[in-house]
């Protein structure tokens, strides 16, 4: 076996970075006690980035061609455990081939995963079907199996369990929890409950990893019943993650159940990390009183610094709980004198709590003074939404005001802003005919945003006025930029008109105006909607060599005409919904012909 396993070596490219001291945390110091010069060597290679053979090399020849095979062994793991792959991999070859040990199941799992990493799965199935059919146990198998499920590779894991169901290679969870993980993933629950009962027959003890994604499995259907039943029977003999908790918690407030998943949240403070204060907080907003969101607060303020996320999640789960007095009290006791940048979706939100209170008068003072302060340099639009939500009392004469203010100071972009963003709430509020009027006789010319109101028209889908003021805005010269061309590419896009969108893509051209990621998306869907399978596949190949990337509907589009037209294979391949992957395959596996001569394709 040696000399196949040798043929690895040549394709490794000596890779390493630089390092101080690479065995100071070695936990094995009395190997290392015997043989500190090797150990520097090793170091001085490592950081002129040779190859740790070479000096093991020497070193044998040194030792009279004798050499601790545990030595070897804690050099592979130090390397792999420093992610130095390819170091690794090339000690591991030497091994191999200086036949300095007769290689155990671990030393050929351990190769596995180097390969895997180094030259890819492919070449580590290579090398599996290299080792004697005796050799390979359960280590093997495992490691096998777990590289497809982490791949979403379903055909081969499941052919990998049920080899090792028939080799009786089934005794311990972790084959077991690779399944669950794979299963889980593409949303069958099913078979997850399987593989749970199949556990219980074989007698198989759960581990804490098997209960914690059973329990997120179920918890993540809200399915209280089978999530109860099963915490009952495993918790006690398992340690339950973060994670968990918090699925739990979300499931229980899902169905109404605050008690419980106030129990659970208790049950998460007592390993929380900083980082899930905010999570915490928010839920508690949903499920607790105030003095536990206050308490998760001060436990926060203890362990890191806070910033406008923390407050956001906080000031929300106040309001949430009705407490506009303590959320009030913290944005200007707390958040004010914190010393951070101007957030502006905090304002917002405690403007929306007054509202919600009937204190317009404290919501409109809050935004204004928001809205005039000079270090506000974020998008104003949320801002102006608030202030224009029925119920407030800010007078024409207020915005106005407003608009003059942000102009004398300098910050005319704002100004701009508020010009577009009036048209689209007067568009929203009232009525598109409205929002034409506005901005016919009430937008300056200076301040007139035909791409604004191009936008306005395409989302509404009013075909004649959008090619209307497109064609304004050709004559004006304004039809140098790609986003006009995108708004109407993608009106033409919902309607299915190919040859308006195929003429758009000329003019384009024509005018030097390179397309994006809108553009690419918005063409494959008209040509996929249309099933204009040849088109569609000719104008992605165009792309594929770039950065430009598929969005998820687009994808949705492609696979259904694919399948439309019978080509369930490329369906298969372009469809980003495992679920989806699962149901085309199961309908591929049919045809039993066509299934065999399509696995490898799919998989």
């Amino acid at each position: 076996m040696a000399h196949i396993l040798q043929r690895h070596a040549r394709r490794i490219v000596a890779h390493s970075s630089s390092t101080t001291r690479f065995f100071s945390s070695y936990a094995n110091k009395t190997l290392w006690s015997s043989n500190q010069i090797l150990q520097s060597r090793i170091e001085s290679a490592l950081d002129q980035k040779s190859n740790i053979s070479t000096v093991l090399e020497q070193w044998r020849q040194q030792q009279g061609n004798q050499l601790n095979p545990s030595l070897v062994r804690g050099i592979i793991e130090k390397l792999h455990d420093s992610k130095r792959f390819h170091q690794a991999l090339d000690v591991s070859d030497w091994m191999v081939k200086r036949k300095i040990c007769n290689l155990a199941p671990e030393d050929l799992t351990a190769r596995f995963h180097l390969i895997k990493k180094v030259l890819g799965l492919e070449e580590a199935e290579k090398f599996i079907e290299s080792i004697p059919r005796n050799q390979r146990g359960e280590s093997i198998y495992t490691a096998l199996l777990n590289s497809y499920t982490e791949s979403d590779k379903m055909y081969k894991a499941e052919s990998t369990f049920e080899k090792m169901r028939k080799l009786g290679l089934l005794s311990k969870p972790c084959p077991y929890n690779s399944m669950i993980s794979l299963y889980d993933s593409f949303g069958d629950r099913d078979k997850v409950d399987e593989i749970l009962r199949e556990m219980e027959e074989n007698n198989v003890e759960l581990d804490s990893f098997t209960v914690n994604k059973a329990l997120r499995v179920y918890a993540s259907v809200s399915d209280i019943e089978k999530m109860d039943k099963f915490r009952a029977g495993f918790e006690a003999n398992a340690n339950l993650e973060l994670s968990t908790t918090l699925d739990m918690a979300k499931a229980y407030l899902g169905k109404g159940f605050k008690g419980k998943a106030r129990e659970m949240l208790r049950k998460t403070e007592k390993f929380w990390d900083s980082e899930s204060h905010v999570e915490l907080m928010t839920l508690y907003g949903r499920a607790g009183e105030v003095d536990d969101v206050l308490r998760v607060w001060k436990m926060a303020k203890m362990t890191r610094k806070q910033n406008n996320r923390g407050f956001r999640a906080l000031i929300g789960s106040l309001l949430n709980l009705g407490d506009i007095n303590q959320a009030e009290e913290v944005y200007y006791n707390e958040w004010e004198t914190a010393g951070l940048e101007l957030d502006g979706l905090i304002q917002t939100m405690l403007a929306s709590g007054y509202r919600e209170k009937g204190m317009v008068n404290k919501a409109d003072q809050l935004m204004y003074k928001t809205l005039r302060n000079r270090q506000l340099d974020i998008p104003i639009t949320p801002m102006l939404e608030e202030w224009g939500k029925q119920g407030n009392q800010v007078k024409p004469s207020d915005l106005r005001d407003l608009i003059k203010n942000l102009t004398d100071s300098n910050q005319f972009s704002k100004a701009l802003e508020d010009y577009a963003t009036r048209l689209h709430l007067t568009e929203k509020v009232l009525s598109l005919e409205e929002a034409q009027k506005f901005f016919d006789k009430s937008m300056p010319d200076n301040m007139k945003d035909y791409s604004v109101y191009t936008t306005l028209l395409t989302q509404s889908k009013t075909l004649d006025k959008a090619e209307s003021i497109f064609e304004k805005m050709r004559e004006l010269g304004f039809l140098f930029k790609l986003p006009p061309f995108n708004k109407m590419i993608s009106l033409y896009s919902e309607l299915g008109k190919r040859i308006e969108i195929e003429s758009l893509l000329k003019e384009m051209k024509e005018n030097n105006i390179e397309p994006d990621s809108v553009t690419m998306n918005n063409v494959l869907r008209v040509y996929a909607c249309v099933s204009a399978i040849e088109s569609m596949e000719k104008y992605k190949s165009e792309w594929d060599d770039d950065d430009y990337k598929l969005e998820v509907k687009t994808m949705d589009a492609m696979a259904a005409a694919y399948e439309r037209e019978g080509l369930t294979l490329k369906a298969i391949e372009i469809t980003p919904s495992k679920n989806e992957v699962y149901r085309l395959w199961n309908e591929y596996k049919k045809d039993d012909k066509e299934g065999s001569r399509g696995s490898s394709r799919v998989v």
